[in-house]
């Protein structure tokens, strides 16, 4: 954990997260092994683990399952690729679902849950929450969806759940794509698959949700006084740094999180990708205080608001 915040103990945390890992596979075949050893294993163990999921483990049990991940390259392909790239989605979604009916079966005994991902794990959290969790009982057990670091358009609202418009709503989704303060429009986006209406099919000129993890209210702008801690991040097995307060506000825009970084603290947040303006590798680290906090809050909410389970 940061120097600051405190693990709570498994046994104490009263809901679980559902935690679908973004892409860690940059190899060539179309799809990782489930055990794929080497450096997709320490992006997964000392990266995603450490920077996205351990934000839940003050309110929830965590639940990661390893998957036939999509290799990277099927996220940068042309739009003629679409069907080799349906493909590798299809295996690394089978995957998905399977854990999920698994953890439900045999792990979540009617507890309350977050689903929580990144970036490929996104397409694969859309696709989960209107095939297995908008339908009763398990939507009336989801605290929320953090469905972070994809474009999901606004129109999931009609196949699966509602936005959340607030730090305490519960049963619905949140997503934000983090960018530089004077980045421009994301001409790729209208080419970027995602799951919609029960098939893949191209963004195209569809409206995003953004939710400012600062505000926790779709759109707007939220000032830097509101980030509780933004989380550096750091080599493999070295040690974490503390969460650095008030590190920038976001202000969300046609469905982008535009953010500022200081210069002076731009040590454990920049990689090759900021230089051309994206803060995608950052979209939990930037707020991983607020979203350590909000989790819990929405956990608490959802409790006082239900009966607790048998």
């Amino acid at each position: 954990m940061p120097p600051g915040l405190a693990e709570v103990p498994s046994s104490e945390r009263p809901a679980d997260v559902f935690f679908i890992h973004p892409t860690t596979y940059f190899g060539a075949d179309p799809n990782a092994r489930f055990d794929e050893p080497g450096a997709t294993r320490t992006r997964l163990e000392q990266g995603v683990l450490r920077f996205q999921a351990s934000a839940f483990n003050g309110c929830c049990r965590i639940y990661l399952p390893r998957y036939r991940q999509a290799a990277l390259a099927a996220f940068l392909n042309k739009k003629e690729d679409t069907a080799q790239r349906t493909v590798a989605f299809e295996l690394a979604y089978s995957d998905v679902r399977r854990a999920f009916d698994y953890y439900i079966a045999e792990e979540n005994h009617g507890r309350p849950f977050i689903l929580a991902s990144h970036s490929q794990g996104s397409l694969h959290a859309m696709r989960l929450l209107q095939e297995r969790i908008a339908a009763e009982p398990l939507r009336t057990q989801l605290v929320a969806a953090y469905v972070i670091g994809y474009s999901v358009p606004e129109e999931i609202e009609q196949t699966a759940v509602p936005v959340c418009r607030g730090a305490r709503a519960t049963g619905c989704l949140l997503d934000w794509n983090t960018v530089a303060a004077d980045a421009g429009e994301d001409r790729r986006a209208a080419e970027r698959l995602i799951w919609l209406a029960g098939h893949y099919q191209r963004l195209s000129g569809r409206r995003r949700v953004c939710v400012n993890p600062l505000s926790w209210v779709p759109d707007g702008e939220a000032a830097a006084s509101l980030n509780l801690g933004a989380l550096p991040a750091v080599a493999p097995g070295a040690a974490l740094r503390p969460a650095v307060p008030r590190l920038t506000g976001a202000r969300c825009e046609a469905g982008l999180l535009h953010v500022s970084i200081p210069w002076a603290e731009r040590r454990g947040f920049a990689n090759v990708l900021t230089f051309f303006g994206s803060y995608h590798v950052f979209d939990y680290n930037l707020f991983y205080t607020n979203i350590r906090v909000n989790a819990a809050e929405r956990v608490a909410a959802y409790r006082a608001g239900r009966a607790p389970p048998p």
